[in-house]
């Protein structure tokens, strides 16, 4: 029963929502406006509402340290140089 109310008290607030945004988007006020100033102004709450949830946020530390990274070195010990034997060091051209 609980799962119900929350359900249906979110659809009421989207659907108040949605009419309070297309009666205004229906106001002689709106249609004054430009379309790029009302573009512009949009963009520029959503990046300014991003940045501060992104400054508000809990900082929260690695639990794990790092990997660090370390470049593999070629490996001498297991290649031998070809060696000719049956005691010619010159090979036919």
């Amino acid at each position: 029963m609980n799962n119900t109310n929350k359900l249906l008290s979110v659809i009421l607030a989207a659907g108040t929502a949605g009419v309070a945004a297309f009666a205004l988007a229906n106001s002689a006020a709106v249609a004054a406006l430009p379309a790029d100033v009302i573009l512009g102004a949009g963009a520029t709450l959503a990046i300014l509402g991003f940045a501060a949830y992104d400054y508000s946020r809990r900082y929260l530390p690695l639990a794990l340290p790092g990997r660090k990274l370390r470049p593999k070195l070629p490996l001498t010990a297991g290649s031998r140089p070809a060696t000719c034997t049956s005691g010619n060091d010159r090979l036919a051209a």
